[in-house]
């Protein structure tokens, strides 16, 4: 009865005091694994730097990591807890995936560049799910959605439409893609969002403003999230991306660098200030987002304000790699290409399949890069690439045995490395990350410990490919290329080189 006589705002505010309540007692021990938005406050430093609120926090088997956007590109590195963690992006303002404590305070060091010497400075961070933090330090924080964002992704109900089917995916889990009478499908997500795919000169049929109307055809797209240019470069549709969110020289897409040389792709701005002149002028469809967007929720409501619908792609959250590669079908449904996105998805599948292992399989790998202040940058056995390593017939070692609850992404020293890589049968630099040495003997000036090292003696040392990170859809090919460096000794691949 309680729940007639109190309004929908005074409910929520009593469900979130509860939340706060259980949060405050138990930590993140009572709180469903999912992603959740966190107001913070931060104390310490000049006061000039700020980290963004809301951030997003994910809590996965009871322990909280948060994602946090820095007001500034030159913080190089943070240590939370005694451990050392370095930037996630490569451009932008400098963002940080790091282990948090809800609820309460705690100490962080993060390291800024931009006085003429590095300076460590201590702050003290208060992250809590809610508004409370925002008002504490006196901004204007808005809304903080606390419920959790991983949903079902269920048929929804459609008046006036049948539903069909809905597609089975063999490895994605965070997208489903559900078909409708009369060619309408829907693409319904984890984090909660139903994306509906209106055929051209259609109409949105009833009830459609419960969901994000993507109406074709959706040729005339600004594409912020890099990672799915190669899905559209893939089906051949690089025709349909108008506004890019990278510079020219910033892809190792072929394509992608050719339109925008020939001026039929030109540059929109990045995620967090995108072009608003250029997105009106040339009647954008469509903004397709990584989840990097949630950082700046201004930039997005301006987008949809506009009246231009925001389709976020969360392939990178994907736990399989092959689930990564698998969104191609997602892009083939807004692009009119399913045919080519489901042969294309086949091939790389077969190109993992078609592995036969032998005794030359189960070599141990380590991923490693030397960053400048003289660490190891390695990854955790969850990770997607120590995963590829995996299905490629490798072992892949990581310091920590069950691969950590934290972020995918660790540095640790050169001695702590040394414990474990030693005797390592396969070393594979990561040039992604940092630029990779010139040759073994680069390599043994970063660091004289790594003539011990027994991949070092017997010169079975590769480096990846610069443009490995932005063709998640050759996952399955960069597999192959990994069984055939594991278990052949190739020296030369797609995307892996021998350090000579």
């Amino acid at each position: 009865m309680w729940e007639q006589l109190l309004s929908k705002k005074a409910r929520t505010k009593c469900l979130l005091l509860l939340l706060l309540f259980s949060l405050y007692i138990t930590g993140c021990g009572g709180i469903s694994d999912g992603e959740y938005a966190a107001s913070v406050v931060m104390k310490g430093g000049s006061g000039r730097a700020y980290i963004e609120s809301p951030c997003v926090v994910t809590v996965e088997k009871g322990k909280a990591v948060a994602r946090l956007v820095w007001s500034s590109p030159n913080y190089d590195y943070m240590i939370v807890d005694g451990t050392t963690y370095y930037p996630v992006n490569t451009e932008g303002n400098s963002v940080f995936e790091v282990p948090v404590k809800l609820g309460k305070e705690f100490p962080v060091q993060a390291d800024t560049t931009v006085m003429s010497t590095p300076h460590l400075i201590d702050y003290t961070l208060l992250l809590t799910l809610g508004d409370n933090g925002a008002e504490a330090d006196g901004k204007d924080g808005g809304e903080i959605d606390t419920s959790i964002q991983k949903t079902s992704m269920d048929a929804p109900d459609i008046p006036g439409l049948t539903y069909l089917s809905t597609d089975e995916n063999a490895y994605a889990r965070c997208y489903r893609i559900h078909r409708y009478s009369d060619d309408y499908a829907v693409i319904s997500i984890e984090d909660g969002r139903n994306y509906l795919v209106v055929p051209e000169g259609a109409a949105v049929p009833e009830g459609g403003e419960s969901f994000i109307i993507l109406q074709k055809p959706l040729d005339t797209i600004y594409l912020a999230a890099s990672g799915a240019m190669c899905h559209f470069d893939r089906l051949g549709a690089i025709e349909n991306i108008a506004l890019s969110g990278i510079e020219k020289d910033d892809w190792y897409i072929d394509s992608a660098k050719e339109a925008m040389g020939a001026g039929t792709l030109v540059y929109g701005g990045k995620y967090s200030a995108p072009d608003y002149e250029q997105i009106v002028m040339m009647d954008i469809d469509v903004a397709i987002e990584n989840s990097m967007i949630l950082h700046t929720p201004k930039v997005q409501e301006k987008l949809e304000k506009l009246g231009i619908p925001v389709f976020i792609d969360r392939a990178s959250y994907e736990q399989e790699p092959l689930g990564r590669c698998e969104w191609v079908k997602v892009y083939g449904v807004l692009t009119g290409k399913e045919d080519e996105a489901l042969a294309d998805f086949s091939e790389q599948v077969q190109q993992v399949s078609s592995l036969e292992f032998d005794e030359n399989s189960g070599k141990s790998v380590v991923i490693f890069s030397v960053n400048s202040n003289h660490q190891i940058v390695t990854r955790r056995t969850g990770d997607y690439f120590a995963k590829m390593v995996e299905l490629g017939g490798g072992d892949y070692l990581s310091p920590v045995a069950d691969g950590g609850d934290e972020t995918a992404q660790m540095t640790i020293s050169v001695e702590a490395f040394y414990d474990y890589a030693q005797n390592a049968d396969i070393l594979i630099y990561n040039a992604t990350i940092e630029d990779t040495p010139g040759s073994l003997e680069e390599l043994q000036k970063t660091d004289a410990v790594f003539v011990d090292f027994k991949a070092f003696k017997e010169g079975n040392v590769w480096y990846t490919d610069k443009s490995i990170y932005q063709l998640s859809d050759r996952t399955g090919t960069i597999i192959n290329n990994l069984y055939q460096v594991i278990a052949k000794g190739q020296e030369e691949t797609e995307f892996f080189h021998k350090l000579k």
